[in-house]
């Protein structure tokens, strides 16, 4: 994983703008959100984000690119990551070490956020970054519940 640095903030503002996770938000917001953490980085097709049992304790959100997860050296894959979608949300609420593995199906570029970071920023970009990571998670439970019913 690999930091990305000196892309221009336009360029950044063109990518998030084409995402459904950022819909809600106005220009302004997003440019906020931006300088606030400006954390992107690259993950090159095959390399992890992150490991099961690492202490990373960020939120990601695709930018482009895909990622994989899975248990157990690729035994049970668990789906896939797409841009606009978030990855370790778990151990960001939770404050716990990685459950899952993820890694790059094909070059991502994933914008990354502390818990820290978030404390900062105004409540209103707060709310709204933390109502599309419940509306994700019960996206997850509604396509997991689905998944259990079909194969049971």
């Amino acid at each position: 994983m690999k930091l990305i640095e000196n892309i221009p903030l336009f360029k950044q503002m063109e990518i998030i703008n084409r995402l459904d996770f950022f819909k809600e938000f106005t220009l302004n917001e997003r440019q906020i959100l931006l300088e606030s953490f400006g954390l992107l980085y690259l993950i090159n097709k095959n390399q992890f984000l992150f490991k099961e049992f690492d202490n990373d304790k960020r939120l990601f959100i695709v930018l482009s690119g895909s990622l994989m997860v899975f248990k157990h050296n690729h035994l049970l894959e668990l789906g896939s990551i797409e841009p606009g979608e978030f990855i370790g949300e778990g151990a960001f609420i939770n404050n716990r070490e990685r459950s899952i593995n993820a890694r790059a199906k094909e070059s991502a570029i994933v914008l990354a956020i502390t818990a820290d970071a978030l404390t900062r920023l105004p409540n209103v970009i707060r709310e709204k970054i933390k109502d599309r990571i419940i509306e994700g998670m019960s996206l997850r439970i509604a396509k997991l519940s689905e998944h259990i019913e079909t194969h049971g």
